[in-house]
């Protein structure tokens, strides 16, 4: 994704007054959109073969997917169904799915090319995930499937938390939202997923395109119907994600006046295929772009009144809060809010290594957090019932000389992130009970190793597992907020493992946010 400094994208992990110099880039092309400035998004943007990053970390623009796509106003589609066959690759870009352009990155869940580059140094292929199900007990619908808050919540550890921010015995419904790769479906089968962890999935991605229409990235139309058939038949409702990483001007180019009347037909019209709800992923959303986040809001319920509309949002960089006044408008046009809490590094001036998803901050040094993150909304009167966190099944690898959280690292420091790590490839390639470390300050695991260990070369490797879901669960109910989002489901599945252990953080969310 591009540089942006709205505390609506994950763009808002840029430094700030520290400056953006990025320190190291892996060989090759940048990513489709994660970590631009320390945190990525969700993908959806493809990149320029070879994909040089500007300092910080700038995406070049991608080849865009080929035709079809929800067509016409209110019309399905055009020959081509909702999307085209896998996308088309524009010179060496890769199509969102697709596989890459010689040298180019893959979008997520695409096939790498000879030589990804993490943008800003931060990670190699891939997005990230964002926005959630259903809002929490006051203001909103509730997300079906989610159950009571326990009695008084449970308090968080320093004192970070606000006990007082719940009634004892107050009942509430979160949501837990987990979004689905349909460009790598082999990577997680439908049959194998583990509902119980989820009250709703997000179909990811939906592109919209400058003549209003959509395309389903993957290209496989019948994996939607498969997908909302399977959710429903196991209580879970099915939302359709629209836009991800490198979206904004495909969005602006949808919702221009002589366009958006068909946009928003062509979004009713994916309601009408069974979807529940609408998640609007649109990346990076500029302060100006919020008339027009609303608005498209506003088309959509009245023309469907129950359908759940959901919008990520951005982590909040402590050094440099934005302005968020605009929000009270959009959480009431919205029913969740969710922020994309993961992929908190990156390798700029002024910073030291940190989590990918800490639920507490230290300094200036390590400025992004859950909790730093959520006072900052609150405070700017987004209700707590419609706010989520988020928390990735991927993880990022420092390479040498970084051994653990709160380091200095050097220009030769390589910081690698989603698709690469995604928690299935550090079960499988890194884990050991030895290198397993707890920061009991951000309240989650990483690994630390004193030389590099292959395939990548990590010295330190933070990611999510049970032990920190629980913390973030017992977070969440005690602040009172409304959800969970995963980014993204497809990289926590453990396909080796006996039946019965291969999606454990699903069950963890199950076991911390929905009992």
């Amino acid at each position: 994704m591009t540089e942006a400094t709205r505390a609506g994208e994950k763009d808002m992990h840029k430094p700030g007054w520290f400056g953006l110099l990025v320190l190291a880039v892996i060989a090759g092309g940048a990513h489709g959109c994660d970590n631009t400035s320390g945190g990525g998004s969700h993908t959806g943007g493809s990149t320029s073969a070879g994909g040089a990053t500007s300092a910080g970390g700038g995406v070049g623009s991608g080849g865009s997917l080929g035709g079809g796509g929800i067509t016409g106003s209110g019309g399905v589609t055009g020959t081509g169904g909702i999307t085209a066959s896998g996308g088309t690759t524009g010179g060496a870009d890769a199509a969102f799915g697709g596989a890459t352009g010689t040298g180019g990155a893959a979008p997520r869940g695409g096939t790498k090319g000879t030589a990804d580059a993490a943008l800003g140094g931060t990670t190699g292929t891939g997005g990230k995930p964002a926005t959630g199900g259903a809002t929490g007990a006051t203001g909103g619908t509730t997300g079906a499937g989610g159950t009571t808050r326990g009695t008084g919540g449970t308090p968080g550890v320093d004192g970070a938390l606000d006990t007082g921010a719940i009634d004892s015995g107050a009942a509430s419904k979160l949501w837990s939202m987990g979004y689905y790769a349909s460009w790598a479906p082999d990577q997680y089968p439908i049959p194998e997923i583990e509902w119980s962890g989820l009250t709703h999935i997000a179909m990811a991605f939906y592109l919209p395109q400058s003549n209003g229409s959509l395309n389903l990235a993957g290209g496989d139309n019948t994996l939607a119907t498969k997908l909302i058939t399977a959710a429903h038949a196991n209580g879970v409702k099915a939302i359709a994600s629209i836009g991800g990483a490198d979206s904004q001007t495909g969005f602006k180019q949808a919702t221009a006046s002589g366009t958006v009347a068909t946009f928003a037909s062509n979004l009713v019209a994916l309601l009408t295929l069974g979807y529940d709800g609408i998640d609007i992923d649109w990346e990076p959303m500029d302060k100006t772009d919020e008339p027009a986040v609303i608005d498209i809001a506003n088309r959509i319920r009245k023309a469907k009144p129950g359908a759940l509309l959901t919008i990520p949002i951005g982590e909040i960089n402590a050094n440099m809060p934005p302005d968020l006044s605009g929000f009270p408008a959009i959480a009431a046009a919205y029913d969740q809010l969710n922020i994309m809490s993961y992929g908190q590094a990156g390798l700029w001036s002024g910073w030291k290594s940190w989590h990918s998803s800490a639920l507490y901050h230290t300094d200036s040094a390590t400025p992004e957090s859950i909790d730093s993150t959520v006072k900052l909304y609150l405070a700017a009167n987004v209700p707590a019932a419609k706010l989520g966190i988020g928390i990735g099944f991927y993880g990022l690898c420092y390479t040498s000389p970084v051994t653990g959280p709160d380091q200095a690292f050097d220009s030769t420091t390589k910081l690698i992130g989603d698709v690469t790590m995604s928690y299935a490839n550090i079960i499988t390639s890194y884990y050991s009970a030895g290198a397993r470390k707890w920061d009991d300050l951000a309240k989650v695991p990483y690994l630390s190793f004193t030389s590099a260990h292959a395939p990548d070369g990590c010295t330190y490797i933070s990611y999510d597992d049970e032990q920190s879901i629980a913390e973030k669960g017992a977070y969440v109910k005690a602040k009172g907020l409304g959800g969970v989002i995963q980014w993204e489901l497809n990289e926590g599945y453990l396909s080796a493992a006996a039946a019965g252990q291969r999606n454990p953080l699903l069950k963890a969310i199950h076991d911390s946010f929905l009992q």
